[in-house]
């Protein structure tokens, strides 16, 4: 009996040992699915949010990039409200330079109360009344559509774009369904208006955006001016929602990359063309007067 028992006792054991070894297997094939789903879905990321965008761009032509652009714009305008008499002003100013080789540049002013302005791919620049009731000098007005422009030159939105929409959108792009990709867009003009770019491109448009603006023999200092005064209205903490002013990097570090730049350029600086100067008198004068 008592040999029965010891039998019983080292089998329940076993049994007990493989049972054990049976949960740690599982629990290591459980740990290494999941480990799995997650290397899986990072390069998916990765694929589709980084390396497809960049591949996919170069097959979309700057014809087809204005278009959306259109499309795009005319969605928004559903959602927006735009001051035609202040854009008509402000698309005079903006003629005065030379913003863009490759796009047309189309400025408008839409009402609104917050300090923004941002770039839709193909050449829009949707500049928000109330920055524009911010801004102090021209100098500071033509760096704003300076570096909005350079979004648009090194194509910043579509990039933005095409990162954050994934395949769905990069798909109805080759399959000339773009129509339905534009509707998904502009049916959400939130997501328009609050495109955020990353340090790096953001970065990429200040500096570029003070090289374009020596290109219009307009003085770099313009750029500091803007940030400046755009700091002093807005806080960080509230920045990271604007796409021009992001929290990264920080507003006081582009300051100091501003001036870094201007220091190291030796620009003089000359007597603003009187056609500028007319057309930002008539803003200034329009959004005081709607005030």
């Amino acid at each position: 009996m008592q040999e029965n028992s010891e039998n019983a006792n080292y089998y329940q054991q076993q049994l007990m040992m493989h049972m054990q070894e049976k949960s740690k297997r599982s629990r290591r094939q459980l740990v290494l699915a999941i480990t799995g789903v997650l290397i899986f879905l990072v390069a998916a990321y990765i694929l589709l949010t980084v390396a497809v965008p960049k591949f996919a761009i170069r097959f979309i032509s700057v014809d087809s990039e204005i278009s959306m652009g259109n499309r795009f714009f005319n969605g928004l305008q559903e959602e927006i409200k735009i001051d035609q008499n202040a854009s008509t002003v402000l698309q005079h100013f903006a003629d005065q330079l030379q913003l863009s080789k490759q796009y047309p540049i189309k400025v408008s002013v839409a009402v609104s109360e917050d300090v923004n302005a941002y770039a839709l791919p193909g050449g829009h620049i949707i500049v928000n009344s109330a920055i524009l009731k911010e801004l102090q000098t021209p100098e500071s007005l033509v760096a704003l559509l300076s570096h909005e422009s350079t979004h648009i030159n090194r194509r910043h939105s579509l990039q933005n774009i095409l990162s954050q929409m994934g395949a769905g959108f990069i798909i109805s792009l080759f399959t000339n369904a773009g129509g339905d990709a534009a509707k998904v867009l502009v049916g959400n003009a939130n997501y328009l208006v609050q495109m955020n770019y990353s340090r790096k491109l953001e970065m990429q448009a200040d500096l570029e955006g003070m090289r374009l603006m020596e290109k219009n023999r307009i003085d770099p200092k313009g750029m500091m001016q803007l940030m400046q005064r755009l700091k002093e209205v807005n806080d960080d903490s509230e920045m990271k929602h604007l796409s021009f002013l992001s929290s990264h990097p920080l507003t006081e570090d582009r300051i100091n990359d501003a001036n870094t730049y201007i220091h190291s350029h030796h620009f003089t600086a000359e007597t603003l063309d009187a056609s500028l100067e007319d057309f930002w008198k008539q803003i200034k004068f329009i959004e005081t007067k709607e005030d």
